[in-house]
């Protein structure tokens, strides 16, 4: 943590922007048929921890950086996973709004961004990023599993 101060990160904005752009399309011109409209946990706990580590994660995206960062846009395999992880999760989009919203797809795109988060993390070197991003995937999965149950 020593190693870590408040800061503007461009790339944490750039990954953030990335990852919403979906999301933004999907508030303002939602699909005719919306599989996840409502999408919500009747667990306050899972509810509220979820939305808190989503927001968390963005804020330290965006605002932690380390004290000596050497590229504004890391570079590597970490910082490549991110950009496959986040195109992923754009054809995923594509294949919701193209109505294929079946359990395989809508489980991408509960996945795909906090692992996309948790490389980001590893990419810039900010591993507080990658470890709130683990225990987010968690509770986006366990809203997923309340509202899309996976039987069988």
């Amino acid at each position: 943590m020593k190693n870590l101060r408040i800061g503007f990160s461009l790339y944490g904005l750039l990954i953030v922007a990335l990852q919403s752009f979906p999301n933004i399309i999907w508030v303002l011109f939602p699909p005719t048929i919306n599989s996840l409209e409502g999408n919500a946990s009747s667990m306050p706990i899972i509810e509220y921890g979820e939305h808190i580590l989503g927001v968390s994660i963005v804020i330290l995206l965006i605002f932690l950086v380390r004290r000596r960062q050497e590229k504004v846009i890391p570079k590597g395999r970490a910082a490549i996973a991110v950009y496959i992880t986040i195109a992923l999760y754009w054809f995923c989009w594509v294949l919701y709004f193209c109505t294929i919203q079946t359990l395989p797809v809508i489980y991408a795109m509960v996945v795909l961004p906090p692992v996309a988060f948790f490389c980001a993390g590893l990419a810039e070197k900010v591993y507080p990023i990658s470890a709130v991003s683990a225990v987010f995937i968690i509770f986006h999965v366990l809203v997923a599993l309340e509202n899309f149950p996976i039987s069988g």
